[in-house]
């Protein structure tokens, strides 16, 4: 194959895709709020990379370079590994023209993010490996199921539309009638609450999804009225993060009133452990 058919390839049958379980290190990159993420998993041994796996999360884009990196970066040291970029992928590939990939490699970036958690002793790896529905993509089963009990999907295409899950090669679709199935069963009404695990990225963006409605809902207009907002700026599946403007800039008195209203909405309706904070 080409360099270039080498890449479609890639694209198309991506290796090393999903969790990394016993990871020794986790570097995430991108936005979970806006929800364009990637995670990226090393296993070390002997002061070496020895294995690499990898999600991402509504950046389809970056599928075929992430996979290529897994690869390339399998027996390397961190010196070497940190010094990895397009010219190494470029190169992996038979000399592909560098143009053919993204203009910022996440993979890259999450490979660098994850050494360097490493190094600094802040591991924060998931304990299990969750069941893939989505090899393309990286979107475990239980997201698709989140879909359907927070986000009151019923039908194979809503789910694919709240979740990404099929829009790949689109063999998982098949799949997703059994998760709609078991999301709507008693023995799921009766599984682990939000937050008893900690969530990974999938998971935030689904809580962060239900929050967003429920600001809308309960909590927007009357922001509106005041001349005000609060934007939703990030969250860590604990806290969750915010911004204001308008009105709250200077009255002291009413964003503390909002932000108050605001985390007793999220402890009562999401989860009793949310907390609140403001950012700048």
């Amino acid at each position: 194959m080409t360099p270039a058919e080498l890449l479609d390839d890639h694209q198309r049958k991506p290796r090393n895709v999903g969790k990394l379980l016993n990871a020794s290190a986790v570097g995430d990159v991108g936005s979970i709020v806006v929800g364009d993420a990637l995670r990226f998993y090393i296993g070390v041994s002997g002061g070496k990379i020895t294995q690499a796996k990898y999600q991402v999360f509504n950046c389809a884009d970056q599928v075929a370079a992430s996979s290529v990196l897994t690869e390339v970066v399998a027996g390397k040291t961190f010196a070497e590994a940190k010094a990895l970029g397009p010219s190494a992928i470029c190169a992996h590939l038979g000399g592909l023209d560098h143009t053919a990939l993204p203009p910022r490699l996440w993979a890259v970036d999450g490979l660098r993010a994850a050494i360097a958690a490493y190094e600094s002793d802040e591991v924060d790896a998931d304990a299990e490996l969750d069941p893939l529905l989505c090899r393309c993509f990286g979107i475990a089963e239980e997201t698709a199921r989140q879909a359907v009990r927070v986000s009151g999907c019923t039908t194979v295409d809503e789910v694919v539309n709240a979740t990404g899950a099929g829009t790949g090669c689109g063999t998982c679709r098949a799949d997703i009638p059994r998760l709609i199935e078991e999301a709507t069963t008693p023995q799921a009404a009766a599984a682990p609450a939000p937050g008893q695990q900690r969530q990974g990225p999938a998971g935030r963006i689904q809580t962060l999804l239900r929050i967003q409605r429920l600001v809308g809902a309960k909590l927007l207009p009357a922001w509106q009225a005041q001349g005000a907002t609060v934007e939703l700026w990030d969250f860590d599946g604990r806290m969750v993060k915010v911004r204001v403007g308008g009105s709250f800039v200077t009255d002291a008195d009413a964003r503390r009133l909002a932000l108050g209203e605001l985390e007793q909405l999220l402890k009562a309706e999401v989860e009793a452990s949310l907390g609140v904070e403001e950012t700048v």
